[in-house]
């Protein structure tokens, strides 16, 4: 039998053997790290820990969320959360996963939703009621321009409303006047094809585009009226780089470079040319990235 101090040796060098191996490093992981800088950006605006609870839901029920750089995820919600917008489909904005054919991985972004853009608008103090509405065939509506703007709307309540026409918003202001912003269909789906949701090569839309198409539109209309609405210059920035991708995260959201990630939107994984090795590497190293700041 050996005496104490070679037996403790034993022991320690036994227990050691036996750890448990150093925990992965995950995206939730790195999201609670940034918790307080999560909430300095929401302020008053937001519960941060609601916030994260919300945040982690989302990307847990979107598979190619999980798959995407952790910086881009990371800075597509400090957006979120600046602008004081909840994420999620029931939310006032999306995080969208995109794939970079030049940065060989799948960017998120940050894309507000018609609820959100309301919320905005509202929150600004300056806008009594604001709201966007759509247009059938068999409803009838009358609109001009002119000294006495005229707008009449009257929805088809008996029977089919028919197919969609046309979008309109408009926004009452504190202390009196009104904007009106009025779009037909080929122009929201103008917009639709030039944005990052339309996958080109099947020409059909992808995200909330696909899934949501009557509410983009709806935001489209008042994303076109925005510059004329009184909206404060802090948001307004934000809301004009939505839809980019970003590595950094920073107090104000709105002083980060976007990325030329040429990235696009993109519904079957088996289409990716990327190197599924790259993309490896490239996750391994992502919590070097923020390891600064």
């Amino acid at each position: 039998m050996g005496n104490p101090q070679e037996m403790a040796g034993k022991l320690a060098e036994r227990a050691s053997n036996n750890s448990p191996e150093k925990k992965e490093t995950t995206i939730f992981d790195l999201i609670e790290s940034r918790k307080d800088q999560f909430a300095q950006a929401a302020g008053n605006n937001m519960d941060v820990n609601k916030f994260l609870r919300i945040a982690t839901f989302s990307i847990r029920t979107n598979p190619k969320l999980m798959n995407c750089s952790a910086p881009s995820l990371l800075s597509a919600l400090m957006q979120s959360a600046q602008l004081g917008l909840e994420p999620g489909v029931l939310g006032h904005c999306y995080l969208v996963p995109f794939w970079s054919e030049k940065l060989k991985s799948f960017e998120a972004t940050f894309i507000i939703s018609y609820k959100g853009m309301i919320e905005l608008a509202r929150r600004s103090g300056n806008i009594q009621s604001i709201a966007a509405r759509i247009v059938y065939e068999n409803d009838e509506f009358q609109f001009e321009y002119g000294l006495e703007e005229r707008l009449i709307h009257k929805p088809c309540i008996l029977g089919e409303r028919g197919q969609m026409k046309l979008v309109y918003m408009v926004a009452h202001f504190v202390g009196g006047g009104h904007y009106i912003e009025v779009m037909t269909k080929t122009e929201i789906d103008a917009v639709m094809i030039s944005s990052k949701s339309y996958d080109k090569k099947k020409k059909q839309p992808t995200g909330p585009w696909k899934d949501h198409y009557e509410e983009m539109a709806k935001k489209t209309v008042i994303r076109r009226a925005w510059k004329y609405l009184p909206i404060s210059v802090d948001d307004a920035r934000v809301v004009e780089q939505e839809g980019t991708v970003k590595h950094d995260i920073a107090d104000d959201m709105s002083t980060v470079a976007w990325i030329d990630a040429e990235a696009y939107a993109i519904e079957d994984e088996s289409e990716l040319s990327g190197d599924p090795q790259q993309q490896t590497e490239n996750t391994e190293h992502e919590e070097d990235l923020f390891s600064q700041g």
